[in-house]
């Protein structure tokens, strides 16, 4: 193609993209996307955002309060400039092609002036219709007229024409009546628009499984019988009973818990086959929430296998089992019954020794599994792309977010069952494949964001204006916030104060904003939760207003008081009150903090030459940035070099080599191959590094895809004997040679993972196991080939070959930790001996061949890698992500990015989404042509600096330097305001912005004056 035929085709794609599905994939997806310049229209088809993981209550393994997480998304979301969001939308018809679709919305009648409408819900109480509340999962009732939920994005009400008795029977009309704003508009018409996008990207989200067609479980019969996720409603502070457990039957508080695993998933006959993904961790999760609400709650988890394969996930199994008591049994569940004089519930099962138990519970819980998008079919011949035999969308395992259709990637549960932290990197991965199909169209339809100037506050007596979040009840179920309020009007400078219920949603922050101007605020407290998650989204409400963002300040009253006090109402309240008045006291010498800018480099250093490496630097490439891949080997490829078919048979070494002639090509990679950086200075947007061979790199971000290693065994006789083997030298022995009819394999899962010093889940040894005994079954069905295994994690859709290989007649037997088969080798063959837990008693078995299932280790350099970039790790020595859930590929250190092996232990087609994701993350920031620097950074006193270079040698970013007079100087930009100059200057030289030592010294006053 011709340069004149290049420019007139990106000329003809557009800037923007149509984003279907506004879930927290959705989300993410259309914030990084929006970030880069394009243009994003987001359409979900509830009357907000939010999807599923709106109906939580809190997430594993930090505990987060699911709403509190997910809020500040959704009103960043809907205030972004670049996104515009279509609620109660629908997709009708998609024509074109990639870079140029035209497609045809369908907008049903909201019969509400979103304009209009306050979301103050004066419409709601008049309203005389009451229908099932489908947010709360028929747990409660719900008016015609509504808002999804308290929190809702938009929080526009809408008034459903199926139930409203003016639209269905020409009556009533109370909440047009009740509207002062005159927002109800019943001439309201449906609506049918065309939009013009480049790429289309489809998170559609996801259907629960319905339990009543398991009748034995008893769902729909029994009172107490619940879903998971009513259960999440129950336990949710925004949910019908506010957050105190009321079982359905006679509202009484249930002690006694089950949880029933695997419901709707993993069964063919009136079930799904695939692996929901989810369950075992949500179990856990709610056993531990329940355990949290009351003391006294025993959790009882029924499951057939503990699919716990993501990072961290065996500790938090762990701790629902030895911090909150939950007993688990692995029993398949034949019944389920109502006690009729109790309304309690009775489990039948048959235990691991084969015993018939009768087990009673004040109240059951069914884990029930994810399906396809409701319409997932008729979806897929709408945007005329390929679904698999389930309904999910069709991809291939090498390039998992691309549909069948050029131009339209995929995200998240429609791809297949996944968990949060893989839809929201799967969502990024879409939105970095939309970004470089579109990258030559950045900025072509957005439109500049003009803030008011800030208000000079310069002579003003501090007028403090204070909000107390009740966050449900997550504060106000243990803080007397009322109590709170009113100390903190009584203290000086505070010209209001008052409690707000959610201080983070979109009423809250409007409330936040018409009280600074009608009051004449200056300064403004916030008492709520995390400042990590929260303070940007205030900071960004007040500066909407005309205050500079650092005249805020977060008052943390959930994470430092209620949850740590909540058996001790009067404590926790006093402590409130003392955190909060500590946060006046400095916010009375709040000052405005101006913040410089600085260019970007247009480049990014990508530390790792595998297939993470490489596909992220394909990646950003294609986006229109430069990239210099680093790899301290030879040779690009990593481990991936060595594994030749993944489970569903994709060749893996056509793929790598094609992988490597496409980075070695491109124009806009530089490789360097056999050496490793050296020292990196500088800040993002700005880096400058050195590689051990000389060259000098300048570049924007940095990604880190440096790998893992694969654990060499020291167990069960490796290395004594040649027929001890891994399960990757048995695929390289099955590729020489055909296996043989009356061979035994011997398959030993989990070793040296799920136990100290590896106490996680490797996550492919699993597959690895299946693979390979599905190839020597169907080359040599006489052969014999045994699994012995803890819990077969074939998570998501490898069910499906958990189940080809039994029917091949792959044997499983079930090990546990405290009895580890014993191997002995003699001669040409070996004998493996365990315990048999169904026989009951010890299985000898001679073996031609042993393979041990090895598991995944972090690189022996992980540690100092971290160490010179200032990045954390975990326990296990993996690179440790900002947030679990929501910035999986992200470091808390701005400019640094994360994917594959460095992250966790994960396969191949896990890998390359993640590194499309941190490819997108990076893209997004070095789609800028300049950064904000912190505020909250050191300023120097030069006049009374004694130049004793204890600052030059303490700091560990090189912010201090020796100017050319010999005295000390700072570079404010590549200061990270952490404050470790201020506390070790003598002379008081060094202050940071926004902790200076009066504002810290008034709060230590405010607390000594109550006392």
């Amino acid at each position: 193609m011709t340069l004149d035929a290049l420019g007139k085709e990106n000329r003809s794609k557009v800037g923007s993209v149509l984003v279907v599905g506004s879930g927290v994939g959705g989300m993410q997806a259309a914030l990084d996307m929006a970030d880069s310049g394009l243009l994003v229209h987001m359409i979900g088809d509830e009357s907000s955002i939010g999807g599923t993981m709106a109906r939580l209550d809190k997430t594993f393994p930090t505990g987060d309060c699911a709403m509190c997480m997910i809020s500040p998304r959704m009103v960043e979301s809907s205030r972004h400039p670049n996104i515009k969001m279509h609620t109660l939308a629908t997709v009708k018809s998609v024509a074109g092609r990639e870079g140029d679709f035209t497609v045809t919305i369908e907008q049903p009648a909201r019969y509400v002036d979103p304009d209009r409408c306050t979301g103050c819900g004066a419409c709601e109480p008049g309203c005389p219709v009451r229908v099932p509340n489908e947010f709360n999962l028929g747990l409660d009732n719900r008016k015609a007229i509504f808002s999804l939920f308290p929190q809702a994005v938009p929080n526009t009400r809408a008034i459903d024409k199926r139930f409203c008795l003016y639209l269905t029977k020409d009556v009533c009309r109370k909440c047009e009546k009740a509207c002062d704003a005159k927002a109800i508009n019943f001439a309201d018409q449906d609506r049918v628009y065309d939009l013009h996008v480049g790429s289309i990207v489809l998170t559609p989200g996801l259907k629960t499984y319905d339990p009543a067609i398991r009748r034995e479980f008893g769902y729909g019969k029994i009172k107490n019988v619940v879903t998971s996720l009513q259960f999440e409603r129950l336990l949710s502070a925004s949910g019908p009973c506010g957050g105190t457990v009321a079982r359905p039957s006679d509202q009484a508080h249930p002690k006694r818990l089950a949880w029933i695993q695997c419901v709707g998933s993993r069964n063919s006959h009136n079930a799904n086959p695939w692996c929901s993904s989810v369950c075992c961790m949500y179990a856990a999760k709610q056993a531990i929430i329940a355990k949290e609400h009351d003391a006294e709650v025993q959790a009882t988890v029924f499951y057939m296998e503990l699919r716990a394969f993501g990072k961290d996930f065996d500790k938090y199994i762990d701790k629902a089992k030895n911090e909150s008591g939950a007993i688990y049994r692995r029993a398949m569940v034949s019944e389920v019954i109502e006690d009729p004089a109790t309304s309690n519930v009775i489990i039948h099962y048959v235990d691991d020794s084969g015993r018939r138990i009768n087990e009673e519970f004040d109240l059951v819980i069914l884990s029930i599994g994810f399906e396809p998008h409701l319409q997932a079919r008729a979806f897929a011949e709408t945007f005329g792309i390929e679904a698999d035999g389930y309904g999910f969308a069709a991809t291939s395992k090498l390039r998992p977010v691309e549909t069948s259709r050029p131009g339209i990637y995929v995200a998240g549960i429609y791809q297949g069952p996944k968990d949060i932290p893989e839809t929201v990197t799967q969502a990024s991965g879409a939105a970095a494949s939309a970004m470089s199909l579109l990258g030559e169209r950045r900025g072509t339809e957005i439109e500049a964001v003009v803030l008011p100037p800030e208000r000079d506050i310069t002579g003003e007596e501090p007028r403090i204006g204070v909000f107390v979040c009740h966050c449900g009840i997550n504060i106000a179920g243990t803080v007397d916030v009322q109590k709170v309020a009113e100390a903190a009007a009584a203290q000086p400078g505070v010209a209001h104060a008052e409690t707000v219920i959610y201080a983070c949603a979109p009423d809250g922050q409007e409330k936040v904003k018409e009280t600074i101007k009608e009051k004449g605020l200056n300064r403004v407290i916030i008492a709520s939760c995390t400042p990590r998650t929260h303070s940007p989204l205030f900071q960004d409400t007040i500066r909407e207003v005309g205050l500079n963002k650092f005249l805020f300040e977060l008052a943390d009253i959930r994470e430092q008081c209620s949850w740590v006090h909540k058996d001790d109402r009067e404590a926790a309240t006093r402590k409130a009150i003392e955190i909060t008045n500590m946060n006046i006291a400095k916010g009375r010498l709040l000052e405005p903090v101006a913040q410089n800018s600085v260019g970007v480099t247009h480049a990014a250093l990508v530390i790792g030459g595998g297939i993470a490496g490489m596909n992220a630097s394909l990646s950003l490439a294609a986006q229109g940035f430069k990239v210099h891949l680093v790899e301290r080997e030879a040779q690009l490829g990593g481990l991936l070099r060595r594994l030749r078919r993944n489970l569903e048979g994709d060749d893996v070494q056509a793929f790598l080599g094609e992988t490597i002639d496409r980075v070695e090509q491109h124009p806009a990679i530089e490789v360097h191959l056999g050496t490793a950086v050296d020292h990196t200075d500088g800040f993002v947007g700005n880096f400058k590094t050195s590689l051990q061979d000389g060259a000098v790199i300048e570049h924007g971000a940095v990604l880190i895809a440096s790998g893992g290693v694969e654990y060499p065994p020291q167990e069960y006789g490796y290395g004594d004997s040649e027929r001890v083997i891994t399960q990757r030298q048995l695929e390289d022995l099955l590729a020489g040679r055909e296996p043989v009819a009356g061979e035994t394999y011997m398959m030993i899962q989990c070793v040296g993972s799920r136990e100290e010093p590896a106490n996680y889940c490797s996550r492919i040894c699993c597959q690895d196991a299946l693979k390979n005994s599905i190839a020597i079954k169907e080359r040599a069905p006489q052969a014999t080939v045994a699994v012995l295994y803890r819990d077969m994690r074939a998570y998501g859709l490898k069910e499906d070959y958990y189940k080809k290989a039994r029917d091949l007649g792959v044997l499983f037997f079930l090990f546990t930790p405290d009895e580890k088969p014993r191997v002995e080798t003699e001669g040409e063959r070996c004998r493996v001996s365990f315990p048999d837990k169904v026989l009951g008693k010890e299985m000898n078995i001679d073996a031609d061949y042993v393979v041990l299932s090895t598991g995944l280790r972090p690189r022996p350099d992980a540690a100092e890698l971290a160490k010179r970039y200032k990045l954390t790790c975990n326990i296990d020595e993996f690179f440790m992500e900002a947030h679990v859930k929501l910035r999986p590929v992200d470091f808390p250190s701005e400019g640094f990015f994360l994917a594959g092996l460095a992250h966790a232990p994960k396969n191949l087609e896990e890998t390359i989404s993640q590194s499309l994701a941190a490819a997108g993350r990076a893209g997004a920031l070095l789609s800028k042509e300049n950064l904000k620097v912190s505020g909250i950074i050191s300023k120097h006193n030069r006049d009374i600096c004694m130049s004793c270079l204890a600052c030059f040698r303490a700091c560990p970013f090189g912010s201090p330097f020796i100017d050319e007079d010999g005295r000390v100087s700072h570079n404010e930009v590549k200061c990270t305001g952490c404050g470790i100059c201020a506390g070790i200057c003598p002379a008081k030289a060094f202050q940071v912005n926004f902790f200076r030592d009066d504002q810290i010294i008034a709060m230590i006053d405010s607390v000594t004056e109550l006392h």
